[in-house]
């Protein structure tokens, strides 16, 4: 029995500390992933951004933060998402993704 818990305390350590350990995307993956959320926004937003022109924005337009989620499963594991907020022809937009996978967690801004 003393083994079982051992064993188990041992392999959940382990889970903790990869899952603390993750390799975070770099801030140039980060900012092209924000592009693509912004070409291709989810079906509910329709193309509401599909239509700018996104390649000439100069950097000065960019402000990137990585920040901490906020929620005590992820405060324990120390997960991150990157707010990218991308200033454009009178709009301001900001994307917040997952620092990991780039998956998508919202869209918020002055989006006309």
């Amino acid at each position: 029995m003393k083994k079982l818990l051992a064993g188990l305390v041992i392999i959940i350590a382990m889970f903790v500390s990869y899952s603390y350990q993750l390799p975070i995307m770099s801030t140039g993956e980060a900012i092209n992933r924000a592009e693509k959320h912004l070409q291709n926004p989810p079906k509910e937003w329709g193309n509401s951004f599909a239509d700018y022109d996104w390649s000439d924005t100069p950097l000065e337009n960019i402000d990137v933060s990585l920040t901490q989620k906020r929620n005590f499963w992820s405060n324990l594991t120390n997960k991150m998402k990157w707010e990218i907020t991308i200033r454009n022809e009178g709009t301001e937009q900001t994307v917040v993704m997952d620092a990991y996978t780039g998956k998508l967690i919202e869209i918020y801004g002055l989006l006309n």
